[in-house]
């Protein structure tokens, strides 16, 4: 081995640690989206293993310190394929923003007993070449399954780099199963021809991650900026933000309806049981609604204790029934070591015809919801808006 591959190994390290700072910082501004932290760590600790096994073992086996050699070589086989293990279960929680299911989990022992298996069962021999084995093996499978789970991004911003990154992983599994190959054969050993090449895709792969995680966060922030933080509804700014990226809410087929939603005697609640209780209130009310709406209708907290619905394609009926329903599941809401009843006053406006201004039916719906709350309160009042002048 020369000196001058050695230090690119561990310059290769401190450039992994650089990027562990990288990735750390974009998962701190992206607000719990899963796979960022996770990848950098991983492709440190894999760095870190790769140049024990193929660095560090190297230079104390040519030194003459065959013993320290075969630990460091040992240490860093486990340390490699734990990496790698870990690159593939970032991109599975970054693919599908999830935890990870036992089966996924069971992937690091299995993968850690390869290389623990080949330093036991190496005696006297040369661990290297089996730690080299084993590496190589779960490179191989790891790879595969980020190709497999990258596949799946096919959408927006996130398609040109998870292709690259795909087309990377195809570049390494060829080298990776060579080497592989090399190492069942008793030839393994750090190949300098291919070293810059394999750097090289490795950069490639974290410019490309880190390109993921950025469309992630931004994506993150935008949305934070459109939602209400309390009830997870939309706010003003991401109701524009729909009714900007929707050019046609009305087709010939259906219709669309606005209702206006406003808590009854919402103000007495945080006077007389106080504003941590109130806030309980809202959040019990926006799941309720969340539960009751399609995945297309749109649920907008306009302040306080007044909420929208935008209900698209949908008829009079369907709306009324919407709003029955979630006004029934309101009232039998109940709090603990509370005493009060929470109740919910809505307003319909509906459209048939698909010239109708938006901002009619929001002073129709407000009508409609003003007329609810003079009749009683906890009431449905549904308005049809009249034919446009044309």
């Amino acid at each position: 081995m020369t000196t001058d591959f050695y230090h690119l190994l561990i310059s290769d390290c401190a450039l992994a640690a650089v990027l562990l700072g990288l990735f750390f910082y974009v998962s701190r501004v992206s607000r719990g989206v899963r796979g960022i932290t996770a990848w950098g760590v991983a492709h440190f600790v894999y760095s870190l293993g790769a140049a024990l096994l193929d660095g560090t073992a190297q230079v104390l086996s040519q030194s003459g310190n065959p013993e320290l050699a075969r630990m460091v070589a040992g240490l860093g086989g486990l340390l490699a394929c734990a990496g790698l293990i870990g690159l593939a279960w970032s991109v599975i929680q970054f693919v599908h923003q999830r935890a990870l299911g036992p089966g996924e989990r069971a992937l690091m022992p299995l993968a850690l007993a390869l290389p623990l298996g080949g330093w036991l069962l190496s005696g006297g021999g040369n661990v290297q070449d089996a730690q080299g084995a084993a590496m190589s093996a779960v490179e191989v499978f790891a790879l595969a399954v980020v190709i497999w789970q990258l596949r799946l991004l096919r959408a927006g911003p996130n398609h040109l780099p998870a292709r690259l990154m795909m087309t990377a992983c195809v570049a390494l599994l060829y080298l990776y199963a060579r080497d592989l190959a090399h190492a069942l054969t008793g030839r393994y050993g750090p190949n300098p021809s291919w070293v810059n090449a394999d750097l090289s895709i490795w950069f490639l792969l974290n410019f490309c991650m880190l390109m993921l995680a950025s469309f992630r966060a931004a994506e993150a922030l935008r949305q934070s900026a459109l939602l209400d933080p309390l009830t997870g509804a939309l706010n003003h700014r991401g109701l524009a933000s729909e009714l900007r990226a929707s050019t046609r809410f009305v087709t010939l087929e259906g219709g669309l309806a606005v209702v206006a939603l406003d808590l009854d005697h919402f103000k007495a609640v945080n006077d007389h049981h106080g504003h941590e209780t109130g806030d309980q209130v809202l959040q019990r009310f926006s799941d309720v609604v969340r539960g009751c709406i399609r995945s297309n209708d749109l649920f907008v907290r306009l302040g306080g204790e007044e909420f929208m619905l935008v209900l698209r394609e949908t008829s009079p009926e369907v709306a009324h029934r919407l709003a029955e329903r979630i006004r029934t599941q309101v009232m039998s809401l109940e709090f603990p070591a509370s005493t009060f009843r929470v109740t919910v006053s809505l307003g319909i406006a509906h459209t048939r015809y698909r010239h109708t201004g938006f901002n009619d039916l929001v002073r129709l719906a407000d009508e409609a919801l003003y007329a609810a709350k003079r009749n009683g309160r906890n009431r449905v009042e549904l308005r049809m808006h009249p034919a446009p002048v044309l």
